[in-house]
């Protein structure tokens, strides 16, 4: 079974679209078996900056780090946004045990 987390972590878009595209693709054409997203650090804020990227991961298994959103002062942003905001490293670290392959952008 291939499994892939993409963490998306940079704070240029231009870095995370290949990421955000490639991993949209492989869930709707049945490349791998499952995508989960990341957002964290930088590229939360990104994210509140365009829209249209934030609406693409809505669409997908997408959790946000509640840490760093906390730390950035955009959590309640995100919040009324209806992204998913928790608490990333038991999360990550779950996906990692079941053998999730990692990729970062």
């Amino acid at each position: 079974m291939a499994k892939v987390l993409i963490w998306l972590a940079s704070g240029d878009l231009d870095k995370l679209q290949p990421g955000i595209i490639y991993g949209t693709n492989a869930r709707k054409n049945g490349w791998v078996d499952d995508v989960q997203f990341v957002v964290f650090g930088e590229s939360e804020k990104v994210m509140l900056e365009h829209p249209e990227t934030f609406a693409i991961l809505q669409e997908n298994n997408t959790a946000y780090c509640k840490f760093v959103a906390d730390d950035l002062g955009i959590t309640s942003s995100l919040t009324k946004k209806g992204a998913n905001i928790i608490y990333v490293g038991d999360y990550i670290s779950n996906f990692i045990k079941e053998g999730y392959q990692v990729i970062t952008f």
